[in-house]
């Protein structure tokens, strides 16, 4: 059996200290990450290897028993001894009550936020890992980096548990406001896969959808499920309340004065209002039945708003003022 110099691994020294083993684990996870580096087998290994060597020297207690057992790993193995030469149980029952059993926590955030990765079938640790922490399956299939709940379980010495169901992933989606007025069909790419998404109308920021089966690979190459998070970009002079739209435009002082007509570019196209005389700052003008759909029911929608702020002139010609300082003289009088 080959000793694993988990040091060695993450390039760092024996009496590093956690902080310095967790900097260096990131950096090479970043590195090797086999989103980064596509049908690369040899990084895939590398990846599984520094994934193995951070789930020991992260942890005191198995670092410390690694360091006592792991330098005489080859003088154990050259006298024929084996994993029952060492008070095993005694180790892994001193990490909790169940008879022998202990849990191995894999916190995807030390990966970015976590991702999906396949590491293939079978054990994702070394002979070398097993024989010195136990045997035993991880929940998601085997994958010490798969899932995007987060946190994966592992149980070691005792019976196995049953793999549970493969866990599903996430992403976002980036929607226009004007996209949910009327719908959309997005094309998206998902790892290696296309994919056409349809957004239904009326569809609601943080909201999400679910793509059964198509998420990343688990155990036997089992999917779950890919659920799209809607993140919805409201431009600027768009707000939006519930199935109602508010678009604010630049109205002239002079207009919001006089009276007159004032074209409206929409998120569906261009509006004629009629600006009556002395029109107030934040006067809002409602177009019934144009805003944002119930969804799932087309046919009702909210009301779409246009908000006026008057624009005040700037670089007024020598005339222009003149005008203005003839109108302060009359509203003085």
């Amino acid at each position: 059996m080959e000793y694993k110099d988990y040091y060695k691994t993450l390039d760092v020294p024996r009496d590093a200290s956690q902080d310095e083993i967790k900097k260096k684990y990131r950096k090479m996870a970043a590195k090797f990450h086999p989103d980064k580096n596509p049908n690369n087998k040899k990084a895939e290994q590398k990846f599984k290897e520094i994934g193995e060597a951070y789930e020991v020297l992260k942890d005191p207690e198995k670092r410390k028993l690694y360091d006592k057992v792991g330098s005489d790993w080859k003088k154990y193995e050259q006298a024929g001894a084996s994993a029952d030469d060492f008070n095993w149980q005694q180790y892994a029952g001193s990490r909790g009550a169940g008879g022998g059993r202990q849990r191995v926590n894999i916190n995807m955030d030390d990966i970015f936020g976590g991702g999906q990765h396949s590491a293939g079938g079978g054990s994702p640790f070394s002979s070398f890992f097993e024989t010195l922490f136990g045997g035993g399956q991880f929940e998601n299939g085997g994958d010490p980096f798969g899932g995007a709940q987060g946190r994966q379980s592992y149980t070691t010495g005792g019976r196995r548990r049953a793999p549970q169901t493969v866990a599903d992933s996430e992403a976002v989606v980036q929607v226009d406001l004007k996209d949910v007025l009327t719908g959309a069909e997005k094309h998206l790419r998902i790892g290696s896969e296309k994919m056409k998404v349809k957004i239904p109308a009326g569809i609601e920021d943080g909201k999400r959808l679910k793509l059964k089966g198509k998420g990343q690979p688990g155990a036997g190459g089992r999917k779950g499920n890919l659920y799209l998070k809607i993140k919805i970009n409201e431009p600027e002079g768009f707000e939006r309340k519930g199935k109602d739209i508010i678009q604010t435009v630049d109205l002239p002082v002079h207009k919001a004065a006089l009276g007159g007509s004032l074209t409206v570019e929409t998120l569906e196209g261009k509006v004629k209002l009629n600006i009556p005389e002395s029109t107030q700052n934040g006067k809002m003008f409602r177009l019934a039945g144009r805003g944002v759909p119930e969804f799932n029911k087309p046919e009702k929608r909210g009301n779409y708003y246009v908000k006026v702020s008057l624009q005040l002139p700037d670089d007024l010609t020598s005339e222009e003022k003149k005008l203005y300082k003839k109108l302060s003289e009359l509203r003085a009088e």
